[in-house]
Protein backbone atom coordinates (compact mmCIF):
# COMPACT_ATOMS: atom_id res chain seq x y z
CA UNK A 1 0.00 0.00 0.00
CA UNK A 2 1.28 3.46 -0.91
CA UNK A 3 2.27 5.75 1.95
CA UNK A 4 1.27 9.41 1.83
CA UNK A 5 2.70 11.92 4.25
CA UNK A 6 2.95 15.24 2.37
CA UNK A 7 0.06 16.68 0.34
CA UNK A 8 0.16 19.82 -1.80
CA UNK A 9 -3.09 21.80 -1.93
CA UNK A 10 -3.84 24.14 -4.85
CA UNK A 11 -6.28 27.03 -4.49
CA UNK A 12 -8.85 28.05 -7.09
CA UNK A 13 -9.97 31.39 -8.46
CA UNK A 14 -10.84 33.98 -5.84
CA UNK A 15 -7.93 35.95 -4.47
CA UNK A 16 -7.29 39.35 -6.06
CA UNK A 17 -3.81 39.79 -7.59
CA UNK A 18 -2.74 42.36 -5.03
CA UNK A 19 -3.45 39.90 -2.20
CA UNK A 20 -1.43 37.20 -3.92
CA UNK A 21 1.56 39.26 -4.94
CA UNK A 22 2.13 41.06 -1.65
CA UNK A 23 3.34 37.80 -0.10
CA UNK A 24 5.92 36.87 -2.73
CA UNK A 25 9.54 37.42 -1.59
CA UNK A 26 11.70 39.38 -4.03
CA UNK A 27 13.30 36.36 -5.80
CA UNK A 28 9.89 34.73 -6.32
CA UNK A 29 8.41 38.03 -7.49
CA UNK A 30 11.16 38.36 -10.06
CA UNK A 31 10.40 34.88 -11.38
CA UNK A 32 6.65 35.61 -11.38
CA UNK A 33 7.05 38.87 -13.32
CA UNK A 34 9.17 37.16 -15.99
CA UNK A 35 6.60 34.38 -16.38
CA UNK A 36 3.70 36.84 -16.39
CA UNK A 37 5.22 39.07 -19.06
CA UNK A 38 5.95 36.12 -21.32
CA UNK A 39 2.55 34.46 -20.96
CA UNK A 40 0.45 37.62 -21.14
CA UNK A 41 2.29 38.57 -24.33
CA UNK A 42 1.73 35.11 -25.82
CA UNK A 43 -1.98 35.14 -24.94
CA UNK A 44 -2.65 38.74 -25.99
CA UNK A 45 -3.39 40.08 -22.50
CA UNK A 46 -2.29 43.41 -21.03
CA UNK A 47 -0.17 43.31 -17.87
CA UNK A 48 -1.98 46.53 -16.88
CA UNK A 49 -5.22 44.76 -16.04
CA UNK A 50 -7.35 47.87 -16.56
CA UNK A 51 -6.44 47.90 -20.26
CA UNK A 52 -8.09 44.52 -20.83
CA UNK A 53 -11.71 44.04 -21.83
CA UNK A 54 -13.92 42.98 -18.89
CA UNK A 55 -13.79 39.28 -19.76
CA UNK A 56 -10.06 39.42 -20.48
CA UNK A 57 -9.45 41.16 -17.16
CA UNK A 58 -11.11 38.27 -15.34
CA UNK A 59 -9.12 35.60 -17.11
CA UNK A 60 -5.94 37.66 -16.59
CA UNK A 61 -6.59 37.77 -12.84
CA UNK A 62 -7.26 34.04 -12.80
CA UNK A 63 -4.11 33.39 -14.80
CA UNK A 64 -2.08 35.32 -12.20
CA UNK A 65 -3.22 32.76 -9.63
CA UNK A 66 -1.81 29.89 -11.72
CA UNK A 67 1.45 31.74 -12.34
CA UNK A 68 1.86 32.26 -8.59
CA UNK A 69 1.10 28.59 -7.95
CA UNK A 70 3.90 27.53 -10.28
CA UNK A 71 6.41 29.86 -8.61
CA UNK A 72 5.46 28.63 -5.11
CA UNK A 73 5.39 24.97 -6.21
CA UNK A 74 8.88 25.23 -7.69
CA UNK A 75 10.09 27.03 -4.55
CA UNK A 76 8.85 24.19 -2.34
CA UNK A 77 10.37 21.46 -4.47
CA UNK A 78 13.69 23.29 -4.75
CA UNK A 79 13.77 23.30 -0.94
CA UNK A 80 13.37 19.51 -1.02
CA UNK A 81 9.68 19.49 -0.09
CA UNK A 82 8.28 16.86 -2.45
CA UNK A 83 4.57 15.91 -2.40
CA UNK A 84 3.37 12.35 -2.07
CA UNK A 85 -0.09 13.35 -3.30
CA UNK A 86 -2.08 16.51 -3.98
CA UNK A 87 -5.50 18.02 -4.57
CA UNK A 88 -6.80 21.07 -6.40
CA UNK A 89 -9.76 23.28 -5.55
CA UNK A 90 -11.72 24.46 -8.62
CA UNK A 91 -9.19 26.05 -11.01
CA UNK A 92 -6.59 24.51 -8.72
CA UNK A 93 -7.33 21.32 -10.68
CA UNK A 94 -5.90 23.02 -13.78
CA UNK A 95 -2.92 24.25 -11.78
CA UNK A 96 -2.09 20.90 -10.19
CA UNK A 97 -2.44 19.20 -13.57
CA UNK A 98 0.43 21.36 -14.83
CA UNK A 99 2.59 21.34 -11.70
CA UNK A 100 2.28 17.54 -11.36
CA UNK A 101 3.31 17.10 -14.99
CA UNK A 102 0.13 15.97 -16.77
CA UNK A 103 -0.07 19.01 -19.07
CA UNK A 104 2.33 21.80 -20.09
CA UNK A 105 2.00 25.11 -18.26
CA UNK A 106 1.12 26.82 -21.55
CA UNK A 107 -1.85 24.50 -22.05
CA UNK A 108 -3.04 25.07 -18.48
CA UNK A 109 -2.98 28.81 -19.15
CA UNK A 110 -4.94 28.29 -22.37
CA UNK A 111 -7.56 26.33 -20.39
CA UNK A 112 -7.99 29.37 -18.15
CA UNK A 113 -8.27 31.59 -21.25
CA UNK A 114 -11.14 29.38 -22.49
CA UNK A 115 -13.25 30.73 -19.63
CA UNK A 116 -13.60 33.84 -21.81
CA UNK A 117 -15.63 31.85 -24.33
CA UNK A 118 -17.83 30.48 -21.56
CA UNK A 119 -18.50 33.99 -20.25
CA UNK A 120 -19.31 35.18 -23.77
CA UNK A 121 -21.80 32.33 -24.16
CA UNK A 122 -23.48 33.24 -20.85
CA UNK A 123 -23.69 36.90 -21.81
CA UNK A 124 -25.19 36.08 -25.20
CA UNK A 125 -27.85 33.95 -23.50
CA UNK A 126 -28.66 36.66 -20.96
CA UNK A 127 -27.75 34.37 -18.06
CA UNK A 128 -27.19 36.17 -14.76
CA UNK A 129 -25.12 33.94 -12.50
CA UNK A 130 -22.94 34.38 -9.45
CA UNK A 131 -21.15 32.64 -6.62
CA UNK A 132 -20.65 33.47 -2.96
CA UNK A 133 -18.86 32.26 0.14
CA UNK A 134 -20.36 31.91 3.61
CA UNK A 135 -18.33 31.81 6.81
CA UNK A 136 -20.10 30.12 9.71
CA UNK A 137 -21.97 27.32 7.91
CA UNK A 138 -20.80 23.83 7.04
CA UNK A 139 -22.22 21.76 4.18
CA UNK A 140 -24.94 19.92 6.10
CA UNK A 141 -26.23 23.02 7.92
CA UNK A 142 -26.27 25.01 4.68
CA UNK A 143 -28.15 22.24 2.89
CA UNK A 144 -30.81 22.05 5.62
CA UNK A 145 -31.32 25.80 5.55
CA UNK A 146 -31.31 26.41 1.81
CA UNK A 147 -33.07 23.60 0.05
CA UNK A 148 -36.52 23.84 1.49
CA UNK A 149 -36.40 27.39 0.07
CA UNK A 150 -34.49 27.06 -3.22
CA UNK A 151 -34.59 24.65 -6.13
CA UNK A 152 -31.40 22.93 -7.24
CA UNK A 153 -31.84 24.60 -10.60
CA UNK A 154 -31.46 28.08 -9.13
CA UNK A 155 -28.86 27.28 -6.47
CA UNK A 156 -26.39 24.59 -5.40
CA UNK A 157 -23.67 24.31 -2.79
CA UNK A 158 -20.73 24.59 -5.13
CA UNK A 159 -18.30 23.40 -2.49
CA UNK A 160 -18.42 22.22 1.08
CA UNK A 161 -15.09 23.74 2.13
CA UNK A 162 -15.03 22.87 5.83
CA UNK A 163 -17.23 22.70 8.90
CA UNK A 164 -17.31 26.52 8.95
CA UNK A 165 -17.21 27.51 5.28
CA UNK A 166 -19.30 26.81 2.17
CA UNK A 167 -19.43 28.20 -1.35
CA UNK A 168 -22.79 28.59 -3.11
CA UNK A 169 -23.35 28.94 -6.84
CA UNK A 170 -26.29 29.67 -9.10
CA UNK A 171 -28.57 32.40 -10.40
CA UNK A 172 -27.58 35.86 -9.20
CA UNK A 173 -30.83 36.66 -7.43
CA UNK A 174 -30.91 33.27 -5.70
CA UNK A 175 -27.31 33.69 -4.53
CA UNK A 176 -28.15 37.15 -3.17
CA UNK A 177 -31.21 35.91 -1.26
CA UNK A 178 -29.36 32.86 0.05
CA UNK A 179 -26.49 34.98 1.38
CA UNK A 180 -28.94 37.32 3.13
CA UNK A 181 -30.78 34.35 4.64
CA UNK A 182 -27.59 32.79 5.96
CA UNK A 183 -26.57 36.07 7.55
CA UNK A 184 -29.97 36.25 9.24
CA UNK A 185 -29.44 32.71 10.52
CA UNK A 186 -26.09 33.48 12.13
CA UNK A 187 -23.41 33.39 9.43
CA UNK A 188 -20.35 35.45 10.36
CA UNK A 189 -19.76 36.60 6.78
CA UNK A 190 -21.54 36.14 3.45
CA UNK A 191 -19.69 37.52 0.44
CA UNK A 192 -20.91 37.55 -3.19
CA UNK A 193 -18.14 37.10 -5.75
CA UNK A 194 -19.73 39.07 -8.59
CA UNK A 195 -18.15 36.69 -11.11
CA UNK A 196 -20.99 36.52 -13.62
CA UNK A 197 -20.49 32.75 -13.70
CA UNK A 198 -21.67 29.88 -11.50
CA UNK A 199 -18.84 27.38 -11.43
CA UNK A 200 -19.64 23.95 -9.99
CA UNK A 201 -23.31 24.30 -10.91
CA UNK A 202 -24.71 21.86 -13.54
CA UNK A 203 -26.15 24.80 -15.51
CA UNK A 204 -22.60 25.56 -16.67
CA UNK A 205 -22.54 22.43 -18.84
CA UNK A 206 -24.78 24.14 -21.41
CA UNK A 207 -22.42 27.10 -21.84
CA UNK A 208 -18.97 25.55 -21.38
CA UNK A 209 -18.86 22.99 -24.19
CA UNK A 210 -15.95 24.72 -25.94
CA UNK A 211 -14.07 24.74 -22.61
CA UNK A 212 -14.74 21.03 -22.09
CA UNK A 213 -13.73 20.18 -25.65
CA UNK A 214 -10.51 22.18 -25.32
CA UNK A 215 -9.58 20.38 -22.08
CA UNK A 216 -9.71 17.11 -24.02
CA UNK A 217 -7.82 18.34 -27.08
CA UNK A 218 -4.36 17.00 -26.10
CA UNK A 219 -2.97 13.83 -24.57
CA UNK A 220 -2.43 14.06 -20.81
CA UNK A 221 0.60 12.44 -19.25
CA UNK A 222 0.35 10.36 -16.10
CA UNK A 223 0.95 12.74 -13.18
CA UNK A 224 4.33 12.54 -11.46
CA UNK A 225 2.47 12.38 -8.13
CA UNK A 226 -1.06 11.03 -7.50
CA UNK A 227 -3.95 13.50 -7.40
CA UNK A 228 -7.00 13.03 -5.18
CA UNK A 229 -10.29 13.77 -6.90
CA UNK A 230 -12.25 16.48 -5.09
CA UNK A 231 -15.42 15.10 -6.69
CA UNK A 232 -15.36 11.45 -5.60
CA UNK A 233 -12.12 10.92 -3.59
CA UNK A 234 -10.57 8.55 -6.12
CA UNK A 235 -6.77 8.56 -6.30
CA UNK A 236 -5.90 9.53 -9.87
CA UNK A 237 -2.69 8.23 -11.42
CA UNK A 238 -3.49 8.09 -15.14
CA UNK A 239 -3.41 10.94 -17.62
CA UNK A 240 -6.88 10.17 -18.96
CA UNK A 241 -8.30 10.49 -15.44
CA UNK A 242 -6.72 13.94 -15.07
CA UNK A 243 -8.27 14.97 -18.38
CA UNK A 244 -11.73 13.90 -17.25
CA UNK A 245 -11.23 15.73 -13.96
CA UNK A 246 -10.56 18.95 -15.87
CA UNK A 247 -13.51 18.39 -18.19
CA UNK A 248 -16.07 18.00 -15.43
CA UNK A 249 -14.61 20.72 -13.24
CA UNK A 250 -16.76 23.68 -14.30
CA UNK A 251 -20.15 22.05 -13.77
CA UNK A 252 -19.60 19.59 -10.89
CA UNK A 253 -19.92 20.47 -7.18
CA UNK A 254 -16.85 19.97 -4.99
CA UNK A 255 -16.57 18.39 -1.55
CA UNK A 256 -13.27 19.89 -0.45
CA UNK A 257 -14.06 19.06 3.17
CA UNK A 258 -14.35 15.35 2.36
CA UNK A 259 -11.18 15.44 0.25
CA UNK A 260 -9.17 16.87 3.15
CA UNK A 261 -10.64 14.24 5.47
CA UNK A 262 -9.74 11.50 2.99
CA UNK A 263 -6.16 12.74 2.75
CA UNK A 264 -5.88 12.59 6.53
CA UNK A 265 -7.23 9.05 6.49
CA UNK A 266 -4.66 8.13 3.85
CA UNK A 267 -1.96 9.13 6.34
CA UNK A 268 -1.15 12.69 5.32
CA UNK A 269 0.08 14.80 8.24
CA UNK A 270 1.83 17.63 6.37
CA UNK A 271 -0.28 19.76 4.05
CA UNK A 272 1.40 22.47 1.96
CA UNK A 273 -0.74 25.34 0.73
CA UNK A 274 0.64 26.23 -2.70
CA UNK A 275 -1.28 29.52 -2.95
CA UNK A 276 0.87 32.61 -2.54
CA UNK A 277 -1.34 34.06 0.20
CA UNK A 278 -2.27 31.01 2.26
CA UNK A 279 -5.84 31.00 0.94
CA UNK A 280 -6.34 27.23 1.20
CA UNK A 281 -5.47 27.22 4.88
CA UNK A 282 -8.05 29.93 5.53
CA UNK A 283 -11.02 27.91 4.27
CA UNK A 284 -9.88 24.39 5.19
CA UNK A 285 -10.11 22.65 8.53
CA UNK A 286 -8.03 19.67 9.61
CA UNK A 287 -9.52 17.15 12.01
CA UNK A 288 -6.42 15.64 13.59
CA UNK A 289 -4.08 17.59 15.83
CA UNK A 290 -1.23 15.59 14.32
CA UNK A 291 -1.79 17.36 11.00
CA UNK A 292 -0.79 20.86 9.97
CA UNK A 293 -1.19 23.08 6.90
CA UNK A 294 2.00 24.98 6.03
CA UNK A 295 1.84 28.15 3.95
CA UNK A 296 4.48 30.01 1.96
CA UNK A 297 5.13 32.30 4.93
CA UNK A 298 5.69 29.23 7.17
CA UNK A 299 8.15 27.68 4.73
Amino acid sequence: MDTYKKAFLFNGIGSKPEKLLINLPAPLMERYLADRDAEFSRLGLHTDLEQNTPFDRRVAEWLISLLCDRVVFDHYTQLGIIPDIGAGYSSGIVSISACFGSIPDAFAHEIILMNRTTMQNLAAAGMELDMGVVIGFGYEDAEKLLFPRFSREELVIGSGNSVFCTMISGRTEAVRRALELMLEEGALKAIPFGTGVAYHHPVMAEYAQEYVDFCGSIDYQDPVHPILSVFDNRILTRGEDIMLENQRNVMTPIRWDLAIRELEQLGVTEFYDVSANGAVKKFSRLRSRRCKIYTLSDV
